[in-house]
């Protein structure tokens, strides 16, 4: 029997794709998987991640409140479930987390993560073009995506994604009668579970996206389907109910936390990099960088909208030859039109320089909008980019090898900057971590200070190796508060002190040693690049360091 028949085609295409992600964004990290990360070496996120894989797990297993992480800022805690912390990856890494650490289960996800997306977006072009090479390109469009690559630079919460075109799926099933009733309310009611326990912002934007693209079909489809689509927009809705049930808990428990707004004025998608790559692409992205340095004010995480001229090329000749005769085509673009227009935010950016106001700054006033980034809901332009591809490629035509030569400039046009190393940084993990080293050292549940603090190093990281040994009076949560009023003076100074090449003031050293004190800190670890902006201070409040396992550490005076 050839192999061929054994293994279904979907498996073919993940495989291929994983093949691709290991090239691409995972060289270094299957090569040394417990010192580099699949993520970029300037993003302070990647550790709250890593952090993550391991809290949940621990938390479920101690008998803990997840949801409040009292190993940060004891004894108040940090609002887990209001931060970016991935519980459902979390725990479907679990395995993995368990045997090889955090670090390691963090490459892994990252590396999965696009091929899992290209996986999805595979079966949803094999849907609707019956097409297995158009469906292959169609994945790889998706899950190798501008976005997709950009925000792999250490947005893991952002790069599952793999759950949209599942969504998609669903609805198409649903609406050609392949699902009943209650089959489909209760998958997508799941769907929806899972998708808001990876990203809460990627599911409201899905729902935003969704509820458009529904009321694009109402009026481009036949009057006699506007009761199944009355019909289905119904039963999505009773999904989203029955989600929102079942995810109660975690949501009041996110709602204690006051929200941090990040406002859509600053990652609105700046309308050039929808045509001009940043250089994390490998064609043109080093070139036109003096250009792409101006999108997101130089943030390449945000950066993610880049089309290629191609691609454009395709949709525009998709559009032109069926528009008349397929009202799918209108869904799609239309959709595809609303989803770039809210993706650019308010007002409008052209490299870097501010135009007219956008629907956005409509929106941005409502509930819950403030809080989101426009730039990122280009993730649902780009699946419907790479369908319209597939379809497009999928059709029988005397032009067929033009065709193929279009997309095939569009696929290479995409293909990531590997020369980079964008993905593959070496964040400090000190061997006093990795190893029982800190059990000598320190006692079970002691509050340590740890320097460079919060999102200017690699503490949730180094607590996480430990399995929450020891609290922190300081971590890094993203979109999470957890510094107290009280503490917001020697907070300043210690931030100000964890910033290579940053001196701290003689003059700080009263208000951090009264910190210290009130949160009966005995210990302060800290990376050795840092001891001479410290030292002035340290020598004031802290014994002579000891040098341990890649670290320094200082046992505060009269702390004993």
């Amino acid at each position: 029997m050839r192999l061929a028949r054994v293994i279904p085609q979907w498996a073919w295409a993940f495989s291929l794709y994983v093949g691709i992600a290991i090239a691409t964004i995972g060289r270094g990290a299957v090569l040394h998987p417990a010192s580099v990360c699949a993520c970029s070496n300037s993003a302070p996120d990647p550790t709250i991640f890593m952090w993550s894989l391991a809290w949940w797990p621990h938390a479920i297993a101690q008998g803990l409140n997840p949801f409040v992480a009292n190993v940060i800022a004891p004894p108040g805690g940090a609002n887990v479930a209001a931060g970016t912390t991935i519980p459902a990856a979390a725990i479907a890494m679990w395995p993995v987390t368990a045997l090889f650490g955090p670090f390691v289960s963090f490459n892994v996800l990252a590396i999965l993560g696009p091929p899992l997306c290209g996986l999805t977006a595979y079966l949803l072009c094999r849907r609707l073009s019956a097409h297995n090479s158009a469906s292959l390109t169609g994945g790889f469009l998706f899950g190798f995506s501008s976005y997709e690559l950009s925000q792999s630079l250490g947005h893991t919460h952002l790069t599952l994604v793999f759950l949209i075109p599942v969504m998609v799926h669903l609805a198409l099933r649903r609406f050609a009668g392949e699902l009943s009733r209650r089959r489909f309310i209760a998958v997508l009611a799941t769907v929806f579970v899972f998708q808001a326990l990876l990203s809460t912002e990627i599911l409201f934007d899905a729902v935003l996206i969704g509820a458009s693209s529904l009321v694009i079909a109402y009026y481009c489809f036949p009057r006699s389907t506007r009761g199944s689509i009355d019909t289905l927009a119904r039963e999505i809705a009773i999904a989203g109910i029955a989600a929102l049930l079942l995810l109660l808990p975690y949501f009041w428990a996110a709602l204690a936390e006051a929200p941090i707004t990040r406002g859509g004025n600053t990652f609105g998608l700046d309308a050039l990099n929808l045509v001009l790559p940043t250089r994390i692409t490998w064609l043109g992205g080093q070139l036109l960088h003096s250009v792409s340095a101006t999108f997101e004010r130089g943030n390449n995480w945000e950066a993610g909208g880049y089309l290629s001229l191609p691609l454009l090329i395709a949709l525009g000749v998709f559009t032109r030859t069926t528009w008349r005769t397929e009202r799918t085509t209108r869904l799609l673009v239309y959709t595809f039109a609303v989803s770039v227009v809210l993706a650019l935010g308010s007002p409008l950016h052209v490299a870097g320089h501010q135009l007219i106001a956008l629907p956005w700054s409509l929106l941005q006033e409502l509930p819950l909008f403030p809080g989101l980034v426009p730039s990122r809901i280009m993730v649902f332009a780009e699946l419907i980019l790479a369908v319209c591809v597939a379809i497009w490629l999928s059709r029988p035509s005397l032009h067929s090898g033009r065709r193929w030569l279009i997309a095939s400039l569009g696929v290479v046009a995409l293909f990531p900057n590997v020369a980079g190393a964008w993905w593959s940084s070496r964040p400090t993990n000190p061997s006093f971590f990795r190893t029982t080293e800190y059990r000598h050292r320190l006692a079970h549940g002691e509050n340590v200070l740890i320097i460079p603090a919060g999102m200017f190093g690699n503490s949730m990281l180094w607590q996480a190796e430990t399995d929450f040994y020891f609290t922190m009076p300081d971590g890094y949560v993203p979109a999470v508060n957890a510094v107290a009023p009280q503490d917001v003076q020697a907070t300043v100074a210690i931030y100000a002190g964890s910033i290579r090449g940053a001196h701290i003031e003689t003059s700080a050293a009263p208000v951090i040693q009264a910190f210290l004190h009130e949160h009966r800190i005995h210990h302060i670890i800290i990376e050795p690049r840092y001891q001479q902006a410290w030292s002035t201070v340290l020598d004031r409040i802290a014994t002579r360091p000891q040098r341990l396992g890649g670290i320094l550490l200082y046992t505060v005076k009269g702390s004993s």
